[in-house]
């Protein structure tokens, strides 16, 4: 684990930590975990280097156990990691995930489970989390139906590529790219089992990717990757199930160039939503109608980098945090010309957040 020496301390506000790819396969230059302090005044200063394995990538962090959770992309493994008062994190092992290319993760409701999606294998597995922050073994592996779609390398079967909780608490909602289909999972809370509840059907060739819920739960968008449009949608949290309502393109008519869609978030006061283009390189605002979500005005911002692959809201702040795979770079959008590097870093491809200064690893 590398130190920074003569390091002063700044007032640090909240600290991040910075998934990197590192693999030769994925032409990377991450060298593991990378931690950074960020004032009050927002700078980075880079605080610890930490070599965890090939590709940790999507990061989940357990503040209540002080704990981080890192799946290995292109691997089979999630690892987990005590989180020190100071962000030096101290390994506290590795489960296999049952699966090939883990490539997100999140928490059920009651805090016992940590749920992954196995891209390449085509399932989404539960692992207990155990008192210390640390993960048992795989308690349950729900295989989703082996579809393909029609893009011949993309869609070659089931290929989930995220997992979000609802609102609700209820629900996972597991975005399918290479069935084409947002499945809805159910989970129980005492044993870990998954259980496969509805699925919505897109437009063949769409390759849904990652999805974000407005806070009440009732609309839902979804980024289409392979399509780069976003779909917005309608969730009975009584039943699970998604209906379609709109697309809307994710780049401009103009643009004849390669794109896929990747990252999407909402605005603190869910009055914009923003969603990265890989190819077009930017990041697209739309405004939201604050009653049925429609998506309006979109307007697009370069980021500075050709593969913006994740998005993230900065905390306490409106601006847009995005990292800069290709360009090791993690940059702010604060509107559509006030684009500011943060911080450099290898092949960055997901941050977490967490704040010291209140009580927080």
């Amino acid at each position: 684990m590398e130190t920074i020496p003569n390091f002063d301390h700044p007032d640090v506000a909240y600290r991040a930590f910075v998934g990197c790819r590192t693999t030769a396969l994925r032409n990377a230059r991450g060298r593991g975990i990378e931690v950074f302090d960020v004032s009050s005044a927002g700078r980075w200063t880079h605080r610890w280097t930490v070599p965890a394995g090939d590709n940790p990538s999507y990061l989940l962090l357990d503040e209540q156990r002080r704990a981080l959770h890192c799946v290995h992309g292109d691997g089979g493994e999630i690892s987990s990691f005590k989180v020190d008062v100071d962000g030096r994190l101290h390994g506290l092992g590795m489960q296999s995930t049952r699966g090939t290319n883990p490539v997100h993760l999140a928490t059920s409701a009651c805090k016992d489970w940590v749920v992954v999606a196995n891209y390449a294998s085509g399932s989404v597995v539960s692992l207990p989390i155990q008192e210390d922050g640390s993960l048992g073994p795989v308690a349950h592996l729900l295989e989703l139906p082996a579809k393909a779609g029609p893009h011949r390398t993309q869609q070659r079967g089931a290929h989930p590529h995220q997992v979000v909780l609802d609102p609700s608490g209820q629900w996972f909602l597991v975005p399918d790219k290479g069935a084409d289909g947002i499945h809805t999972v159910a989970i129980n809370e005492a044993t870990g089992e998954l259980r496969l509840v509805s699925t919505l059907e897109v437009a063949p060739g769409s390759g849904p990717r990652h999805l974000v819920f407005r806070t009440d739960g009732v609309i839902a968008w979804v980024v289409l990757e392979l399509s780069s449009q976003v779909l917005r949608t309608r969730f009975d949290a009584s039943t699970g199930r998604l209906e379609p309502i709109a697309r809307t393109t994710t780049v401009p008519d103009c643009f004849t160039g390669e794109n896929t869609g990747a990252g999407i978030g909402l605005s603190r006061d869910e009055r914009h939503l923003l969603v990265s283009n890989r190819g077009h390189g930017s990041v697209v605002r739309y405004d939201v109608s604050p009653t049925g979500g429609a998506l309006s005005s979109p307007t697009w911002t370069r980021v500075q980098g050709t593969v913006p692959r994740f998005i993230s809201p900065l905390p306490d702040s409106d601006a847009l945090c995005v990292a800069n795979e290709d360009a090791d770079s993690i940059v702010s959008v604060a509107g559509p010309s006030l684009v500011e590097r943060l911080a450099t870093t290898g092949s960055p491809v997901c941050f977490a957040f967490t704040h010291p200064s209140k009580g927080n690893p």
